[in-house]
């Protein structure tokens, strides 16, 4: 087992920078894990606090032939960030959160690479701006340089599309040391204004995991902040009809969010008592979230009168955020909304995105509401494939029910849609295990404990075999691609060849995050 630097020389060299350097087991143990899995014990974990400290450190233990793993808020599950190696040092970027420049004239935000999501939306919104993607649902815990990395959903998704589709260049620090800058800035007297400009080597660094280099600032796009907002909710009987409706809204751009959860999904969570406390938070938020009291009141009044109730109904729900920039449009986009989800549904209350849009960066749980372990398995397809991937998987689901049932391994299914590209299918499996340290820290509830449970996790090993299959025979593609999704799998030659090339000029010795994109 490692139990520290061994090399004093360069233990004292990262500890001289300016940033913070951890050599504790317990918290060598923590960064190194997922949500899902634990990677080995690095050396240290190293935590710049300056963008000049990150290029030092990494050049310092590259020369020494340590390998980097550079970890945002912690929030994957695709070992995207684990180590494969003990002889190899976690980079820490929970140190470098600043917001380095906002620009309203030009419209884009410079922000250091461990900011997150929340607190770059609250940054803005005194100036009435916000990113076109502005964060996931994970965003309060979620950096914008992991999702950079990583690849992200939710928010602004249903209009603007992926996080990586939402970027205009980053600072990104190589395998020696140096700063390459992509986008227009990396030309002297440029600003970092806009994106397209010769080569697009921006796109070049979006979702590559941080194999070919760590990002150290992201320049981002701005927009103005929409006057209204509205949610709107639906009940479906069928996957069928809800897929229809999904697209119909996808095609007519309506809305900024769309998601939907099977029956299993809403059954986890329709039982869930939060308590009177953290009710009257939500309903508060809501209230301000209105932008006058007197709207915030009536709103306050329907959710209340709303509640929970209608989760227990049977069915697909969906969810629907629209905005606008006065009421007159807001409510002619919500009657073609209505409109196009009207076949094979009935309108719920729309309690989950209102709350969702209140409060949008609440912490979000890493365990199930019973205390359980929550696995997602996405991929996004096009529209055409998404009945027949859906049947694939309920006959898959089906077959393991007895299998399931024996070890309480529950599987529910999440839906969004994805800027006028496809449907994101998300089965997530729940089941009783024992917890990581990484739960450990990120639960503040008392949820039951479970004890391990290996029946459970070599099933859901053999299941998540099974639907990577179904994915690759249904043309999906995957976001927080990690060492899980297979990327690098019968890839064009030429381009395969071309990564590996790129990847060898940036990290000769492939000590930058190795293995994450197969590579």
């Amino acid at each position: 087992m490692a139990t520290a630097l061994k090399t004093p020389d360069i233990e004292a060299a990262l500890a001289a920078l300016d940033a913070t350097l951890l050599t504790d087991e317990a918290e060598r143990r923590y960064h190194s894990q997922d949500t899902a899995e634990a990677g080995e014990l690095p050396l240290a974990v190293f935590r710049p606090h300056s963008v000049a400290a990150l290029a030092e450190g990494v050049r310092l233990a590259t020369a020494s032939g340590l390998a980097v793993f550079p970890r945002g808020g912690g929030m994957s599950y695709t070992s995207g960030y684990l180590p494969d190696r003990t002889s190899a040092v976690l980079i820490d970027l929970a140190g470098l959160t600043a917001i380095t420049e906002i620009n309203p004239q030009d419209l884009h935000v410079t922000v250091e690479a461990g900011c997150t999501w929340a607190a770059l939306d609250a940054a803005l919104a005194p100036h009435g701006l916000r990113t076109p993607f502005w964060g996931p649902f994970s965003g309060y815990t979620a950096t914008v340089g992991g999702s950079m990395s990583q690849g992200t959903a939710t928010f602004g998704t249903a209009r603007n599309g992926l996080s990586g589709e939402n970027v205009i260049g980053f600072d990104i620090v190589t395998a020696c040391g140096d700063i390459l800058t992509t986008g227009p800035a990396g030309q002297a007297t440029h600003s970092q204004f806009m994106r397209q400009y010769g080569p697009d080597l921006t796109g070049l660094f979006t979702n590559d995991c941080g194999a070919l280099g760590i990002k150290a600032r992201i320049t981002l796009p701005l927009e103005p902040r929409p006057e209204e907002v509205a949610g709107l909710s639906f009940l479906f009987e069928d996957f069928a009809a809800l897929a229809a409706a999904m697209q119909a809204i996808d095609r007519a751009g309506l809305a900024s969010e769309a998601f939907a959860m099977d029956p299993a999904v809403t059954r986890q969570f329709s039982g869930q008592n939060s308590g009177f406390t953290q009710d009257l938070q939500q309903l508060l938020a809501i209230g301000r979230a209105q932008g006058s009291w007197a709207k915030g009141l009536l709103r306050m009044a329907e959710v209340a009168r709303a509640g929970r109730r209608f989760l227990g109904r049977e069915g697909y729900h969906l969810h629907v955020v629209t905005e606008a920039d006065d009421a007159p449009t807001l409510r002619r986009q919500q009657a073609r909304i209505r409109k196009l989800a009207a076949t094979g549904s009935v309108e719920l209350p729309s309690t989950v995105p209102t709350m969702v849009r209140a409060t949008p960066f609440s912490p979000l749980p890493v365990l199930s509401p019973t205390g359980g372990r929550v696995y997602p398995l996405h991929g996004i397809v096009p529209w055409s494939k998404a009945k027949p991937l859906d049947d694939a998987m309920q006959a898959l689901i089906t077959a393991h029910a007895p299998a399931s049932k024996a070890c309480n391994l529950t599987i529910g299914t999440s839906f969004f849609g994805v800027a006028r590209s496809g449907l994101l299918y998300e089965p997530v499996l729940y089941w009783p295990d024992a917890r990581l340290e990484s739960h450990e820290r990120r639960t503040t509830t008392d949820l039951p404990r479970h004890p391990a449970n290996p029946e459970a996790t070599a099933l859901v090993k053999q299941i998540t075999a099974e639907m990577l299959a179904l994915y690759r025979q249904h043309s999906a593609t995957h976001l927080q691609i990690g060492r899980m999704y297979p990327w690098a799998e019968d890839r064009n030659p030429p381009a395969m060849a071309l990564i590996r090339a790129i990847k060898a000029e940036l990290d000769p010795h492939n000590l930058i995050n190795p293995g994450v994109l197969g590579l």
